[in-house]
């Protein structure tokens, strides 16, 4: 396979990544959430993490002054809060409750629209025994934070609005500035959310872009740099 393909396909990979459920790390044997923090993000820029997580099964509370066994049954999360614009949490099965004999995963995905600190709040509702008595009670983890970095803070071409025409664009057709984006490249489409829509390789100076009113985000990959805009349709 030629560098070129190999570039290519490795693209379409990482793009199909993106909208792909998450698939639960079977080696993890240890209660907790893996990895313990999460990667920067940045304004405009497709992001892709995948938090596995197994839930304690045995553990011991404070009863009136005094220490109880508690056994855990299963944990559903039950919301996520703090989440950055543009992002989701995708969790691997939609029933969102767990069991300590299962792994679960989650998928943070998505092009982040605006920058700074964001601070993950996982709502969790725990059913438990204590002794022959059930239980249910309310946790919280927010050990997590997404640092998402502002458009001017990445070494991109997204500041160069010449690369499309015409921006924001009101027909069905977007122009190519041939000058900037080099015959072969990839051109991959994003929805506000960041959800891919569709890849090609561009080989004329228009693009059919038949999709309803909104935000866009559209990738140029010539296999040595990336270069992303964003696109309204009004």
């Amino acid at each position: 396979m030629s560098k070129n393909l190999l570039i290519l396909s490795l693209f379409i990979l990482s793009v199909l990544k993106l909208n792909a459920q998450c698939t639960p790390d079977g080696s993890i044997t240890k209660p907790g959430f893996y990895p313990s923090s999460l990667p920067e993000a940045n304004v405009g820029v497709a992001y892709s993490e995948v938090i596995n997580f197994k839930i304690i099964k045995d553990t011991t509370i404070i009863v009136f002054g005094n220490p109880a066994a508690v056994t855990i049954d299963s944990a559903t999360i039950v919301k996520v809060n703090g989440m950055p614009d543009g992002l989701t949490f995708q969790l691997n099965k939609p029933r969102k409750t767990y069991t300590p004999a299962e792994t679960g995963c989650a998928s943070i995905s998505g092009i982040p629209t605006k920058g700074g600190t964001f601070k993950l709040q996982i709502i969790l509702k725990v059913y438990a025994k204590i002794g022959s008595f059930g239980t249910t009670q309310a946790d919280t983890i927010d050990n997590f934070v997404i640092v998402v970095k502002e458009t001017a803070d990445i070494p991109e071409l997204a500041n160069q609005t010449n690369l499309i025409y015409p921006n924001p664009l009101t027909t069905d057709k977007l122009s190519i500035n041939t000058n900037l984006v080099k015959p072969g490249s990839v051109i991959s489409i994003y929805n506000y959310q960041g959800q891919p829509i569709s890849t090609s390789v561009f080989n004329s100076e228009s693009l059919a872009f038949d999709y309803p009113k909104g935000l866009y985000y559209i990738s140029f990959s010539n296999g040595e740099k990336v270069s992303r805009i964003k696109l309204v349709k009004q």
